[in-house]
């Protein structure tokens, strides 16, 4: 064997050996995201149970010790609610084809779900124990549909990050078919992507930081952050 046929030889080795050790990597880098997210489905599905069992426990101890312990859970809720939406949107960006990835839809899905039972929470909380935290819901598709919606999510993200929890943001995928994401849309009227209802007021396609604070403050005048 001449030289120069060792020397290929020896360099599609090292390649078929470096591109090996690329795909393990990668395999076990999705292998820890994916557990890392399914912890965190477990601590905010937990919170989120006991956010139902003190809603409950208004109709056998009245509305005071329910509203009082809801309260005291809203805001660990809201933070472990939020941390979960990020990471799976970084698994979203990290994972080549995620949009046939099972494990990131199967995972969308049921955060859609259980947020949306969380925003049913939260509106309890607001109407029977003076909650005051400004809600803002923000329907969006994917970026090849729409365009601006990673931008819409980028200035949320922003507002949500001055605002803590003085401002409640619940985002919702409209490509994943969700029946009762779709009764929502069919009830404000949704028309355009993205979209965003804020003091059940429609705001539809891309909206910048100054107006979303001047709606946000529109709606809860007595807001902080206002």
């Amino acid at each position: 064997m001449t030289l120069d046929r060792k020397l290929y030889l020896l360099a599609f080795l090292i390649t078929s050996f470096l591109l090996a050790s690329l795909f393990a990597i990668g395999a076990v880098f999705n292998t820890r995201r994916e557990s890392r997210i399914n912890s965190m489905v477990d601590e905010a599905y937990g919170n989120l149970r006991d956010m139902q069992t003190f809603m409950l426990m208004t109709d056998v101890y009245g509305t005071e010790m329910g509203c009082l312990a809801a309260q005291s859970k809203l805001q660990q809720l809201d933070q472990s609610i939020w941390d979960l939406g990020v990471r799976i949107d970084r698994y979203r960006v990290a994972t080549e084809e995620f949009q046939r990835d099972p494990f990131y839809l199967d995972q969308k899905k049921v955060f859609n779900e259980n947020e949306f039972l969380y925003l049913l929470l939260v509106s309890q909380l607001k109407r029977n124990c003076a909650q005051n935290s400004s809600v803002v819901l923000f329907f969006y598709r994917d970026s090849h549909t729409c365009p601006k919606c990673d931008d819409q999510s980028f200035v949320l993200s922003d507002i949500k990050r001055d605002a803590e929890d003085q401002v409640l943001i619940f985002s919702f995928d409209m490509d994943l078919g969700l029946t009762t994401l779709n009764l929502l849309a069919e009830y404000y009227g949704l028309d355009a992507y993205p979209c965003l209802v804020i003091g059940e007021q429609r705001h539809c396609g891309m909206q910048d930081r100054e107006f979303i604070v001047q709606q946000l403050c529109a709606s809860d005048p007595a807001a902080g952050f206002c």
